[in-house]
């Protein structure tokens, strides 16, 4: 929900088919991560991945110029939404729409962008690419956040880059260009870091490992996280029973 200047992240699930143009979501759970703020540009794509393995959740924020990254597993419910965002479908208890709390993200897990668009990852996943809608792709290692290498296309004429994907064929970027209407592709090989080394510590790696594995043996129900801010304590309330009726 980025409508207005500091939207929120919500996530949305049917459950099952209501039907083309069908109103009727009495079935379905809504649920507002309000503590992942995002600001709009009006004028520029805001993309979306998620990491297939690590469960990750990158998004652009493109009034910030930053990239936010989520853990998807993550967040604990507080209370219903209905009282704050009086704008949902169905009144029956099992239309859930919910606010949840405590989730783990990185605010700003890359910076400093100038109006970023497309996100996509690489096939194996180690790499993030980030359109810079002005004319760049810029390609960031996953594991650190770190800045590999970068591809100028406005040189090219494209200065109004939008979606980006990744074609699970080739490897190649595909990315739509707004003004002249097309959808381009950058041969792979533009990118000429084909292998690199990561700048990932791995003795920090693998004590981590240990550390994580130690504390979810040890303590039940409890994962160690980076993101996590484990002060956080959920604002529940009980709901008005009249937003039911």
């Amino acid at each position: 929900d980025n409508s207005g200047n500091g939207g929120q992240l919500v996530m949305f699930d049917f459950q099952q088919p209501h039907g083309p143009g069908s109103m009727d979501h009495s079935i379905a759970s809504v649920r507002r991560y309000t503590e992942v703020k995002l600001f709009r540009d009006e004028n520029v794509h805001a993309g979306m991945v998620v990491h297939p393995d690590k469960r990750r959740l990158f998004i652009v924020n493109p009034g910030k110029g930053s990239i936010v990254a989520v853990d998807v597993d993550t967040g604990r419910y507080s209370r219903t939404a209905r009282e704050e965002y009086p704008i949902f479908s169905n009144r029956l208890p099992s239309f859930e729409y919910s606010i949840y709390e405590c989730v783990d993200q990185e605010e700003v897990f890359v910076g400093g962008l100038k109006n970023p668009s497309g996100l996509a990852l690489s096939l194996d996943g180690s790499r993030l690419f980030v359109a810079e809608s002005g004319g760049r792709i810029l390609a960031y290692e996953v594991e650190t956040g770190a800045l590999l290498q970068s591809i100028d296309l406005a040189s090219q004429g494209y200065t109004s880059i939008g979606g980006l994907t990744v074609s699970p064929e080739t490897g190649n970027i595909y990315f739509v260009d707004m003004n002249t209407n097309q959808v381009v592709m950058v041969d792979r090989a533009g990118f000429t870091v084909c292998t690199y080394q990561s700048v990932a510590n791995p003795g920090f790696q693998t004590a981590f490992a240990a550390a994580k594995a130690q504390v979810e043996s040890e303590c039940a129900g409890v994962s160690l996280s980076l993101t996590r801010d484990y002060t956080c304590q959920v604002d529940g309330t009980i709901p008005n029973g009249t937003l039911f009726e």
